[in-house]
């Protein structure tokens, strides 16, 4: 009976131990510094020096993967409004879902295209969308809250076109304050989601921000407008988003990860953290090879393939691969030793 608690006993503290933070994504828009033309081509010199957002996930998934098909947005402000370009890789460009061409038909959703959430509120509640697609032509609508969507709400001054080259679709937008319920200014911190669908083949979605969507509001990632002067070190990050995001949260931020659990913000070597997991499950599958137990061989190789899948990506997408490896090897292992011990 002893044993039997023990081992309920390590259960139960491995599950606290375990609880995994919510990922949050984060995106720095600097001001306008020179003319941007919305023709969809995505000029050089127009989009220089503008950082890049390239992290994108798998859509409508709890513990999502990164996106399969790469994805990348850019933007930049003024006192007139959001300017901004987005880059969608494909593999079958000759396969695009391109029916749409007129302003405002609600099934714009069913062509490739991209979705765009706007929140300046940052408080998950309201948001207004724009759906534009591989033509350029374009959906707006308005949230208001859970129960009120205004699909027949529609701005004005909004410019979108699209282009599309041998591996790539682009669009380039305008968006004016007036159609986005909110002016940014220096300092301002809104809520964002781009939600990406592609049709070329099985249908393939991707998000910008972890487990975001239409629904789930409470994910949408983070914009925050700067001077574009001030370099943004991971600290400001953090106290930028202990008032705002609900605890336990990681942001990566470069080499740093950024988290709060809700006793204080915490940084930490990205590449460290990632080295001490990688060490665990060398060591865990050590530990699994010396109980020599052949029934488990399936589970293993399913572990070990979630693993090497990610390698290659690297950072955060790799680190919580190898956490989420550790988690279920522990399980493996005590799986193993309990029927050992009881049966």
């Amino acid at each position: 009976m002893k044993k039997l608690l023990l081992f309920a006993g390590v259960f139960l503290l491995h599950a606290a131990l375990s609880a995994q933070m919510k990922e949050l994504s984060f995106y720095e828009v600097r001001p306008r510094t020179g003319e941007i033309v919305i023709d969809g081509k995505i000029g050089v010199k127009e989009w220089q020096n503008v950082p890049v957002h390239s992290n994108y996930y798998e859509y409508y998934k709890d513990n999502p993967k990164p996106g399969e098909l790469k994805t990348t947005f850019r933007m930049v402000y003024d006192d007139k409004g959001i300017y901004m370009a987005v880059v969608n890789f494909d593999d079958n460009i000759p396969g695009l879902k391109r029916n749409i061409t007129e302003y405002d038909n609600m099934d714009i959703w069913l062509d490739d295209c991209g979705e765009f959430h706007f929140d300046p509120f940052a408080n998950g509640i309201s948001y207004t969308k724009f759906t534009i697609n591989a033509n350029g032509a374009f959906h707006d609508m308005r949230r208001q809250d859970t129960a009120v969507y205004l699909h027949d709400w529609s701005g004005y001054g909004t410019v979108t076109a699209a282009t599309i080259g041998k591996d790539a679709w682009y669009v380039e937008a305008f968006f004016p304050w007036d159609n986005l319920n909110g002016v940014a200014k220096n300092g301002s911190l809104w809520q964002f989601c781009h939600t990406r669908y592609s049709w070329t083949k099985k249908f393939r979605g991707m998000v910008s921000s972890p487990g975001g969507n239409y629904n789930a509001t409470d994910k949408f990632g983070y914009l925050y407008f700067s001077d574009g002067k001030t370099k943004l070190a991971p600290e400001k990050i953090g106290s930028l988003l202990q008032t705002k995001a609900a605890v336990p949260w990681c942001i990566p931020y470069g080499n740093t990860l950024v988290s709060c659990t809700g006793s204080g913000l915490k940084m930490d070597d990205l590449s460290g953290l990632l080295k001490v997991e990688r060490e665990k499950y060398r060591l865990s599958l050590m530990e699994i090879s010396a109980l020599n137990d052949k029934s488990v061989e399936k589970e293993l190789t399913k572990i070990k393939k979630s693993v090497s899948d990610l390698e290659s990506y690297g950072g955060m997408a790799f680190y919580n691969a190898c956490l989420k490896a550790n988690e279920e090897l522990f399980n493996l292992k005590w799986k193993i030793l309990f029927k050992k011990n009881f049966q």
